[in-house]
């Protein structure tokens, strides 16, 4: 059984099914009663036509037939139509003059029985005049044409007569076949406008799950935290449900974050103390540095680890970088007032990133700390989004990297400026935190003859 991938689909192809069957039953139904109405009225006009031949029928002494008038009336006046009379007797025929010296031949013909007569009435009268009514039998014509007949005997003064009246089978058939051409015609055109007003009834009932759709989409994109609480009955419990798993994922992403923060909190400050110490402490062994940036890159790459799996992947989150970058000048051109660096933001105002605010807040923080620190008097940012990712460039004016440099300063602990306040960790944090996100971090030298720091990152829906 074919199963369409869709509930539009299913809801269609059921209700073109059930349609399309009630309609054929409904054709069916409507035919046979058109066909029975049809050969009533043939059979009445036939009867009555054989009632009047009866009551004119008359008998001579030698026991011959004939009529007391005329009983070509129409239809059964014109030759060649298939409507035609006969009446034969023991001795004589007689016949209408449509037949042209012809003889319908009905003796070999099966002749089928007439209905049983109705249930008595109270008070039993007997049965009804002229009963038992005639017979039905088809046959050819004298033209050779396909003939409907009714045959019924009747006995006038003791002689036995028997009465034919004849019509064409075409009086029966194309009246039917036009009735039904048209009846048909309807029928399609019903289940047309059928068909289209459960497409529209699908359309409008699905609608509300369309819907429902757009609101995740917003909660994975991150324009909305959760689906409204407005939808119909049959599908407020499905939202109540998402809702409710949205704010369980939301308390378990805090509570991973809290033991996250937790963690480095604790682990941070004892690596960084004894990074310090030992780069103090010449007498101490070599081989503890090395020991402590291979712990430093573990717990770094677990905590990372936890945190990319707290977040359950950087789909739902989004960041609008425009303000965060502005907020982040402004804060650090405050902080290098004494130097008046000038710093220019050129950043599309709906430009956003697939990440979290906090975390781009220490990524962008990192690079633009480190920009105004050596920039001499020009700072300035630029992004743009293509492709599904967002590429987001600083240049500073100031001395710049070699390759050499640019690799060493990538390193925990590692730092070119050992006057400077810090532990060598910001730039190694920051690229880590970047491939988190599945971005990366590349410098270059600067059209103002600084550094060039390209920051790629996912962009948001």
């Amino acid at each position: 059984m074919i199963r369409p991938a869709s509930l539009a689909g299913r809801l269609l192809a059921v209700a073109a099914l059930s349609i399309t069957a009630v309609l054929l039953v409904a054709g069916v139904v409507i035919g046979f009663l058109l066909h029975h109405f049809v050969q009533r009225t043939i059979d009445e006009r036939l009867d009555t036509q054989i009632v009047f031949l009866a009551s004119m029928l008359r008998v001579d002494e030698a026991g011959r037939l004939s009529l007391a008038g005329n009983a070509d009336g129409p239809p059964f006046d014109r030759p060649g139509r298939g409507w035609y009379w006969q009446i034969r007797g023991l001795k004589n025929t007689l016949q209408a003059r449509a037949l042209r010296g012809e003889t319908l031949n009905v003796s070999g013909l099966t002749v089928l029985p007439p209905p049983p007569p109705p249930p008595p009435r109270l008070p039993p009268a007997g049965p009804p005049p002229n009963w038992p009514p005639p017979g039905t039998a088809h046959g050819p014509g004298p033209e050779g044409d396909a003939l409907y007949l009714r045959i019924k005997n009747v006995t006038v003064s003791g002689v036995s007569a028997e009465i034919t009246a004849a019509a064409p089978r075409a009086a029966i058939r194309d009246p039917l076949i036009n009735a039904l051409t048209t009846l048909a015609l309807c029928l399609g055109v019903l289940e047309i406008v059928l068909l289209l007003a459960v497409l529209l009834q699908v359309r409008l009932g699905l609608r509300p799950l369309a819907r429902l759709r757009a609101a995740i989409t917003d909660v994975r994109a991150g324009r909305r935290e959760r689906l409204p609480a407005d939808q119909p009955a049959e599908v407020r419990p499905l939202a109540e449900e998402l809702n409710a798993l949205l704010a369980q994922n939301s308390a378990a992403l805090e509570r991973a974050r809290g033991h996250v923060a937790n963690l480095a909190h604790g682990l941070k400050t004892p690596l960084a103390t004894l990074a310090i110490a030992l780069s103090r402490d010449k007498a101490e062994p070599r081989e503890l540095s090395p020991l402590v940036e291979v712990m430093d890159r573990r717990i770094r790459h677990h905590l990372g680890r936890a945190r990319a799996a707290a977040l359950a992947g950087p789909v739902r989150a989004r960041t609008a970088i425009a303000p965060r970058l502005e907020a982040l000048g402004a804060v650090l051109s405050r902080v290098n007032a004494a130097r008046t660096i000038a710093f220019t933001l050129e950043v599309p105002s709906d430009a956003a990133c697939a990440c979290e605010q906090q975390d781009f807040d220490e990524i962008a923080g990192n690079l633009l700390e480190n920009a105004f620190r050596y920039a001499k008097n020009v700072v300035a940012v630029h992004a743009q989004a293509a492709d599904r990712v967002l590429t987001i460039t600083i240049d500073d004016d100031g001395p710049g990297l070699e390759p050499a440099e640019i690799e060493r300063v990538l390193r925990p602990g590692q730092r070119l400026d050992e006057q400077a306040p810090g532990f060598g960790f910001g730039l190694s944090i920051t690229r880590e935190l970047v491939e988190l996100y599945g971005g990366t971090l590349d410098f270059a030298r600067a059209p103002l003859s600084g550094l060039r720091v390209v920051l790629v990152l996912p962009a948001a829906s």
